[in-house]
């Protein structure tokens, strides 16, 4: 499938994302004060097995599509290092929110495989590494996972507004799917926040011949600027400082200062 954007771009109409918009002022009185998490937000799961197939679960009511549309609001980064590589209900060791920082959230060594000498050389701090050195490195980067990738998994998190929803919901897009990914963003057209989204899934075989649903974008259209400037308000700015924020387990003295397939 291909993920070339169109030069031909469609605009589309959110009616809610108007100065006045009576959603806008749904949400504020809904969130009272308190921001809003991940947990939060319905997570659309991409399917095992090579499924193409999507299952949106909203408060159990399940909806299966071939695409999940709609305005990408906002994008958050996500690196997690597991215990090993097929980790179960083990807890992360090392999560990144930016990739650029890692925050330790767990000290239980007894069933991985890290080698946690060679851990330590990518400690900053408390706590903290240095999520890019790790990620490049020989011990935690490509040919130190399984089947020669990397031992960290890196992704993109994607909050997706579908039409007449209030919220968005996140999908994941792990490392299988961001060679498809990563280039599209850098070739939209607009801000992300103005512009609407389809994902799609293909069907392809991992390099041990595993098969796997791998996401494919495709551009469907953009709002307005005045629009944009109203999910930004709206939706972006407080969704990515969500994104950002120091993952649980991090410590406590570095929230004011500065998890996935």
């Amino acid at each position: 499938m291909s993920t070339t954007i169109s030069t031909n771009v469609t605009t589309i109409d959110y009616p809610a994302l108007a100065p006045d918009s009576r959603q806008a002022r749904i949400i504020a009185a809904n969130l009272e004060g308190e921001p809003m998490s991940e947990m939060d937000l319905i997570k659309v799961p991409t399917p095992a097995g090579g499924g193409t197939t999507w299952n949106i679960d909203a408060n159990g009511n399940i909806e299966s599509t071939e695409e999940v549309s709609g305005l990408l609001v906002a994008i958050g980064k996500r690196g997690v290092l597991w215990p090993k590589d097929d980790p179960s209900d083990m807890r992360p060791v090392i999560v990144s929110n930016d990739l650029l920082v890692g925050y330790r959230t767990s000290d239980d060594v007894s069933l991985g495989d890290i080698d946690f000498k060679a851990l330590d050389r990518y400690r900053i701090g408390d706590r903290r590494y240095d999520w890019a050195a790790l990620s490049a490195g020989p011990e935690f980067g490509y040919g130190a996972g399984k089947g020669g990738g990397k031992k960290v998994k890196e992704a993109r998190i994607l909050a997706i507004l579908r039409q007449g929803e209030t919220w968005p919901v996140l999908v994941t897009v792990g490392p299988g799917s961001l060679r498809n990914w990563l280039p599209f963003q850098k070739r939209l057209p607009a801000f992300p926040w103005e512009c609407v989204v389809g994902l799609k899934l293909q069907k392809v075989k991992s390099s041990g011949g595993q098969p796997y649903s791998q996401i494919v974008p495709r551009l469907v259209g953009v709002i307005t600027e005045e629009q944009g400037n109203m999910a930004k308000r709206v939706y972006h700015d407080s969704l990515t400082a969500m994104f950002n924020a120091p993952p649980a387990g991090a410590p406590q003295a570095f929230n004011g200062a500065g998890d996935d397939e």
